[in-house]
């Protein structure tokens, strides 16, 4: 191209086909309906006006420095470097293989059946402790636990007894605290004071249902799938990783240091 002939390309706007299909196809998931011909001028003169203010931006310098728009370009860059790395299929001697060493990302987790005497700091202050290890001595005492166990302690927000939670389950009804301690328990017995967010609990642990490790033909489909989604990962970091090596790295000396970096401002 000539510059005079450069320039006018830069100046055009082409709405393709496939722009005036896509637009349609919005249009109509949007309204349920075609747009009318009034519409679907209005429609297509929105995307020539953004197109041109697009390019009359670029030109202007506008997008230089703009971190909203390098973030968005970078990862237009990123998705298409996810596109151009798909690997070919595995076998199954390769999918068995990383299935051996990822198993547990297949397995169900395992269940825990809960029952927890609550002990509200609001109402017991300095009391709450004594007053939960007293409990917890009356409670183990008994041979079985009682139907009104939930009446040795206070009213709570969660529930006295919660049947076959997951880890997860247990952790947004009491809190990483808590559950860290409950994971830990022995069966059939009252343990405690034990601490969260809320105040102490006197906690048994009923039972726990251990779940099985799946048989890799049972989640075959399941290890294809995240196989693909870690190889992919890693071929686009190292197609990135090639990117970024082309490039040479200037990093001015700043006035501000990250901090613990030891180094002084």
């Amino acid at each position: 191209l000539t510059e005079g002939e450069s320039q006018d390309h830069e100046r055009a706007v082409v709405v393709s086909a496939t722009d005036v299909n896509a637009l349609v196809d919005q249009w109509q998931k949007a309204w349920m309906r075609p747009p009318t011909e009034e519409e679907f001028t209005r429609m297509i003169n929105a995307y020539v006006r953004e197109k041109v203010l697009y390019k009359e931006a670029v030109a202007m310098g506008l997008d230089t420095g703009d971190v909203a728009i390098e973030q968005r370009l970078a990862q237009k860059v990123e998705l298409m470097a996810r596109g151009l790395n798909t690997p070919s299929e595995p076998g199954d001697e390769e999918l068995r293989e990383w299935f051996a060493r990822n198993t547990e990302r297949f397995k169900q987790p395992d269940l825990y059946s809960v029952v927890q005497v609550f002990f509200d700091p609001e109402k017991r202050e300095e009391a709450v402790l004594d007053d939960a290890r007293v409990a917890l001595g009356q409670l183990n005492d008994l041979e079985q636990v009682p139907e009104d166990f939930a009446t040795y302690g206070d009213r709570a927000m969660q529930q006295s007894y919660l049947p076959q939670y997951s880890e997860l389950e247990l952790r947004r009804v009491f809190g990483a605290q808590l559950v860290d301690e409950i994971v830990k328990l022995e069966p059939g017995a009252w343990h405690g004071p034990l601490m969260s967010g809320y105040g102490a609990h006197v906690v048994r642990v009923v039972d726990i249902l251990r779940t099985p490790t799946p048989a890799f033909e049972e989640v075959r489909g399941q290890v294809a799938e995240q196989w693909m989604v870690e190889r992919i990962n890693v071929m686009s970091e190292r197609y990135i990783d090639e990117l970024v090596s082309r490039y040479d790295v200037v990093i001015e000396e700043a006035q501000s240091r990250v901090p613990g970096s030891g180094a002084t401002p």
